[in-house]
């Protein structure tokens, strides 16, 4: 249900920009933008995937309908909210959401009757989850108090646009990244002394994060700089990225190329501040979106009972990394060559939304199938 949800509103998100640079009809509207590709489209992916990997991995129930009724409508609320231009109710849906995700997290990775325990580095995931619940904070506090909280505003953009997603790509990419590229199962987190040490050790990788955003108020390039070292740390470290990948299967590449994208993106941004919207796009595009199609499909392929499609080499996974790297390209262009603007925008917004499209052909029969689907353990190396 998310899946195509997430397509739907990553449409919406990037059909207005393309609309805009081709014909000159509606606004340019880059709030509404962000919001809706952060809390729509990218949110749309990560709760499908919460709610299918923790349940799974832990041996616990899954969602109950009123937490997927929530999950589903809060991604709709915030984007309409958004292009309402009532941006603190957008961030209320956010927040609501936000609450559901940390309590059905924690729930199940509490719980006495779980059969296993997340690794160690999932320690990110409640944690990125409460970074955006501050970031949706600060930013619905600037609608309601106005442009004299326009830092705080700033600060709350960055974290919840920013903090969340990257949370969440480390915490999961501590199990998915290794499972994915190399078939490699982290094992379980335990109460040992050196498991807690680990935890902890990411508990402060977190704060070192969150402390990033904070330092870009007073120095961009600092502020990046430190998110690179964070981000490519963790990342090297528990997903193992430093690894080629190892198993069949073309996404696999995708899933492994993103993940090096996200701290070269800030590295860009560290190194030309005055331009750090082009490496901020390559952390968004060629790092959020490119993993969220591939591990997406991974994840559809894998629970739909399709391991040919999971070690396959089906033509639209390349075409779609190739196609996502010409709206990257664009995109960045959009900063550089600003002469170009409007041509720049509808090659980067078209591209887009064709790489999707690619995408939807391929996994959506997948979702729509009503074949018996296998165990994703089956499948999933």
């Amino acid at each position: 249900m998310f899946f195509p949800l997430g397509l739907v509103l990553a449409w919406a998100g990037v059909s207005h920009w393309l609309v805009l640079a081709t014909l000159g009809v509606g606004p340019y509207d880059a709030v509404f933008h962000s919001i809706t590709q952060v809390q729509g489209f990218m949110t749309c992916f990560a709760v499908g995937f919460l709610f299918t990997a923790i349940p799974r991995r832990t041996g616990t129930p899954p969602p109950a309908a009123w937490e997927a009724g929530i999950g589903l409508v809060a991604p709709v609320g915030s984007t309409v909210a958004a292009w309402l231009e009532a941006y603190a109710l957008s961030q209320v849906f956010w927040l609501i959401l936000l609450g559901v995700l940390v309590q059905f997290a924690v729930r199940r990775f509490r719980s006495s009757s779980a059969s296993r325990r997340p690794p160690n580095g999932f320690v990110w995931v409640p944690l990125a989850l409460c970074t955006g619940a501050l970031g949706a904070g600060c930013m619905a506090a600037y609608g309601v108090w106005g442009p004299e909280s326009f830092a705080l505003h700033e600060l709350g953009k960055r974290l919840l646009l920013q903090g969340t997603l990257l949370g969440l790509v480390i915490g999961v990419g501590s199990m998915v990244l290794p499972l994915i590229t190399c078939g490699d199962a982290p094992p379980d987190g335990r109460a040992t002394p050196r498991d807690r040490a680990s935890r902890a050790t990411h508990a402060l990788g977190a704060a070192a994060l969150a402390t990033s955003f904070w330092i870009e108020t007073t120095s961009a390039s600092l502020g990046f700089a430190l998110r690179a070292a964070v981000c490519g740390g963790f990342l090297l470290v528990s997903g193992r990225i430093w690894r080629l990948p190892r198993v069949p299967g073309w996404h696999r590449r995708g899933v492994w190329v993103s993940a090096w994208l996200i701290p070269a993106g800030y590295v860009l941004a560290a190194a030309q501040p005055a331009s750090a919207q082009a490496g901020l796009h390559v952390v968004f595009i060629g790092g959020f979106a490119l993993m969220a199609f591939s591990v997406g499909f991974h994840v559809a392929a894998a629970h739909g009972g399709r391991p040919d499609l999971v070690h396959g080499r089906p033509w639209q996974v390349p075409a779609m990394g190739a196609v996502l790297a010409l709206a990257l390209s664009a995109r960045c262009a959009m900063v550089f060559d600003p002469a170009w603007l409007w041509r720049w925008m509808g090659l980067a917004s078209g591209s887009f939304l064709f790489a999707s499209g690619l995408w939807g052909s391929l996994v959506l029969p997948l979702l729509w199938s009503r074949g018996a689907p296998r165990p994703l353990a089956s499948a999933a190396a």
